[in-house]
């Protein structure tokens, strides 16, 4: 009989012990390992922290304030202050740039300005409501400047209420197209916000514009204002009286008295009238004397008094 360990071959016998070898091996790997691992991570937290201590120590000290500590006692406080920032050896160099001058420019002085005065502007073949209307021509109103009659009145800008007494006596008869002319400009160069009433005077009874009150200056009152003015004839004597206790029976702002005579004989009675009426001197008159001045005593008081101004006309004025 066979013993059945003695006829087994060696390789079964062999591949039937325990694999204590190879489990030595692969322990031994994983120790390897986790020593690498431990080595690996200490080299890397020291060199986190020695990286950022050794660029601190690289920094230059110029770059910034260096906090210094000063340590007055060993028992009493510490006082940190900082040191003053290094200055450069460069010196800023600032360009020199040339002064300007200014030089402003010379305005001619206002009192010097010539005034424009409303007959400098004339437009041709037009007329509207707010303008003025002569035979074939209107005026553009200015209203900065009040009411215009042979140059006066111009700085009586307040006036809206502006009457006219105007002479028409027999010796006006060789110049009274001159005075229709100006009254026309006058007239025409009124604003839409103010009135205007035109009443001739001689010896007798006054004779008044239609419809014998003040009217607004509108194209319309205008247009029948030139028309009654065409219509009048000098003739008779002088005498202002009535004419100008019409004048203040409308209540004005501004009368124009103008007349080419003397009236000496009334010229008492005048004055006294004109106290009476204008107390308060709240209406201002301007008198103008017409191609001779008979009469230009009495009217420089009559505007001297009654806070207006006095003009005389010469006859060569009325020709240009």
């Amino acid at each position: 009989m066979v013993n059945p360990r003695v006829t087994a071959s060696p390789e079964a016998a062999e591949s039937r012990q325990p694999p204590v070898r190879a489990g030595r091996l692969a322990g031994r790997a994983v120790i390897v390992a986790w020593v690498v691992s431990v080595l690996y991570h200490v080299v890397l937290f020291v060199a986190m922290y020695l990286i950022p201590w050794l660029a601190g120590l690289a920094r230059d000290v110029g770059d910034g304030h260096v906090p210094v500590t000063n340590l007055v006692s060993p028992v009493d406080r510490v006082a940190t202050t900082l040191s003053p920032r290094p200055q450069s050896d460069q010196k800023l160099i600032t360009p020199q740039r040339d002064n300007l001058a200014f030089t402003p420019r010379k305005f001619q002085a206002m009192d010097t300005i010539k005034s424009i005065k409303p007959d400098d502007l004339k437009i041709l073949g037009v007329g509207t409501a707010g303008g003025d209307v002569g035979d074939d021509s209107f005026t553009i109103p200015l209203g900065g400047s009040g009411p215009d009659f042979f140059g006066l009145g111009g700085e009586a800008r307040g006036a809206r209420r502006i009457v006219y007494v105007v002479d028409r006596s027999g010796s006006m008869l060789s110049t009274f197209s001159g005075v229709v002319n100006e009254l026309k400009e006058s007239i025409g160069a009124l604003r839409r916000t103010q009135r205007f009433h035109i009443i001739f005077f001689n010896a007798g009874s006054p004779l008044e514009n239609p419809p014998r009150r003040l009217v607004s200056a509108v194209r319309s009152h205008k247009r029948a204002a030139f028309e009654f003015l065409d219509q009048i004839a000098p003739m008779g004597g002088t005498d202002p009286r009535p004419a100008m206790r019409r004048a203040f029976a409308v209540e004005p702002d501004l009368i124009y008295f103008l007349t080419d005579g003397e009236f000496d004989a009334h010229a008492q009675s005048m004055f006294s009238m004109l106290e009476k009426m204008n107390r308060l001197r709240d209406v201002r008159i301007f008198t103008i004397a017409y191609v001779n001045q008979r009469g230009g005593a009495v009217l420089e008081r009559i505007a001297r008094e009654h806070n207006g101004e006095y003009r005389f006309v010469s006859e060569d004025e009325i020709l240009d």
